[in-house]
């Protein structure tokens, strides 16, 4: 069901660009639909549901709160939101602070949907966030801000596709950095020594016998401990770890030997078969058979 109501209190130096993106844009690429540099005032407020966009909203100045999916932010400045507009959505200049500068940009494509569950996922459900220092989530705004100029383009006919490619990088590049941005990214976070060594032990030991409990024994660990605290700064458990690495190995093997299926199970440290080509499809979606047919074409 669609809802929309508004107040659109913003100074006459605000930028509000439409972009009409082309057809074949909209079917395979992320695409822009609007952008805007906003200096709102104290009645400024959006409140909607049901429109198919995505929309990142960062505040440069003063703040704003946002409330969506049960949840209540206060966008100050550095902070910014990205939702997805079909949810009900209700944000506005805060009270206590009176004005609203904030930079956003509306968009939605192919592979949109994906990066934003990404994003909430590694943000733990939330949907807003603090940048950090060093990132560039300000400066790719201010880009796909430039870039709705070249949609006004006197020859926009001959060159609205490759700007619609170039947005769409633009937006690639963003929506990648709000997701490294994020507080839940592994990447993001330092990871013990303790958890580094394990790490390495695993990636030289893959190939043997192990479980929890011997793993655990090793670094003279708790077995439940050893596996939240590698789950927490790795993104998979120890078990989980040894797999990847299992069928890692085991596509080389396939690809760059003339070694048997059940041989290159049991050189990954796998000694049933049958269970073996259950976790290799599981990973990649095939079966090792298929697999090598697959990656011999060509050769």
């Amino acid at each position: 069901m669609q809802h929309f109501s508004y107040e659109l209190d913003i100074a006459q130096h605000s930028v509000w660009k439409f972009i009409t993106a082309t057809t074949a844009a909209k079917a395979n690429f992320l695409y822009l639909q609007e952008v805007g540099y906003f200096f709102a005032g104290p009645e400024y407020y959006t409140t909607r549901q049901g429109l198919d966009s995505f929309l990142i909203k960062l505040t440069v100045s003063g703040g704003g709160i946002l409330e969506y999916d049960g949840q209540k932010e206060h966008v100050g400045p550095g902070h910014f939101f990205w939702i997805d507009c079909i949810n009900h959505q209700h944000y506005y200049t805060d009270p206590q602070i009176g004005h609203w500068d904030v930079i956003w940009v509306h968009f939605n494509g192919a592979t949109g949907r994906a990066y934003y569950e990404t994003f909430r996922k590694l943000f733990g459900g939330a949907v807003a966030g603090k940048v950090a220092s060093d990132s560039s989530i300000h400066t790719l705004l201010d880009t796909l801000l430039n870039r709705s100029l070249t949609y006004e383009d006197p020859f926009l006919e001959q060159n609205l596709f490759e700007a619609d490619i170039q947005s769409s990088g633009d937006l690639t590049q963003l929506l990648t950095e709000c997701i490294s941005n994020s507080g839940g990214s592994h990447k993001s976070q330092h990871v013990p020594e303790l958890v580094s060594d394990i790490r390495s032990y695993l990636t030289t030991h893959y190939n043997e016998k192990i479980t929890l409990n011997h793993l655990a024994n090793q670094f003279n660990l708790d077995p439940y401990y050893l596996q939240k605290l590698f789950k927490r700064y790795i993104g998979q458990s120890p078990m989980e770890y040894i797999i990847f690495l299992r069928m890692t190995s085991a596509k080389s093997l396939i690809r760059t030997s003339n070694m048997s299926i059940s041989e290159i199970a049991y050189a990954v440290g796998v000694d049933n078969i049958s269970h073996f080509t259950r976790q290799f499809k599981k990973q990649e979606g095939m079966t090792p058979t298929q697999y090598r047919k697959f990656w011999s074409i060509g050769k």
